[in-house]
């Protein structure tokens, strides 16, 4: 049943303000009539609340007896959920740590394509997966093909390179941007390369001139004839493309 206001209604003919100027009452007649709105309108009013309403205790009371839950983890009252209080489990989240279960080989692999990454097993063109390009060392990186990456040699990129230092000693196969130089050289064996190739430069000092032979050239262009060098003299030569110059530089 809902509770209803006091009007004035329930107050009219009550009391002493119902009562003439002169009421004409005894004494307990009096006291009546004061206390009539608080005994006959109050305080069945407020006996109303009471049996309509509850208290705190009543309510929890009614709780359990109905098979209601009380607490919350282990705290009672305004519950609110704490960090811990549920597992991904619980509310239908995947799991702090599951990465395994997305792997290739997982229970739920997830496709490379699907989150725009490179498939497990690709390629780099010629970049090996240990980041290698080529096996030699010293070699140049250069767009080749296609602009793909290859590793070249210095001499085949176009750089100019400075050419080597290399001693000689008799016979010798003339070798691309090399200097040659030697020493009190006895016999001299000088052979061009077979594919005309090779150019170089250098020296030779003679000790004692024995064997002098030139071999495999285009063309020989020796005007003070190395082959009657004298002990101790010093000769230079250049050689390109097939083609050799000698020049006596001392006597």
């Amino acid at each position: 049943m809902a509770l209803e206001k006091i009007t004035e209604n329930d107050l009219l003919g009550k009391g002493v303000m119902g009562q003439p100027e002169v009421p004409g009452l005894t004494a307990l007649e009096m006291q009546a009539a004061i206390e009539q709105i608080t005994r006959e309108v109050v305080i069945p009013k407020i006996n109303e609340i009471i049996e309509q309403a509850a208290s705190k205790e009543d309510l929890e009371k009614l709780l359990i007896e109905a098979g209601a839950v009380t607490s919350v983890f282990g705290r009672a009252g305004n519950v609110r959920a704490r960090k811990g209080d549920y597992t991904p489990e619980m509310v239908g989240a995947a799991a702090k740590t599951h990465a395994r279960e997305h792997a290739w080989d997982g229970s739920d692999p997830i496709d490379p394509v699907n989150i725009s990454a490179a498939d497990r097993v690709h390629k780099h063109g010629n970049i090996t997966n240990e980041g290698k390009i080529g096996d030699a060392n010293g070699m140049v990186l250069m767009t080749g093909l296609g602009g793909a990456i290859e590793a070249k040699e210095k001499a085949n990129c176009g750089f100019v390179l400075p050419p080597e230092r290399k001693e000689i000693s008799g016979e010798f196969t003339a070798e691309d941007n090399k200097i040659y130089f030697g020493e009190g050289i006895s016999d001299f064996v000088f052979n061009c390369d077979a594919d005309k190739a090779a150019s170089c430069h250098g020296w030779v000092v003679f000790g004692v001139p024995g064997t002098i032979s030139l071999n495999g050239f285009d063309f020989i262009d020796d005007m003070d004839d190395i082959a009657s060098a004298e002990s101790g003299s010093r000769w230079e030569f250049d050689l390109s493309y097939g083609c050799l110059i000698i020049r006596k530089r001392s006597e």
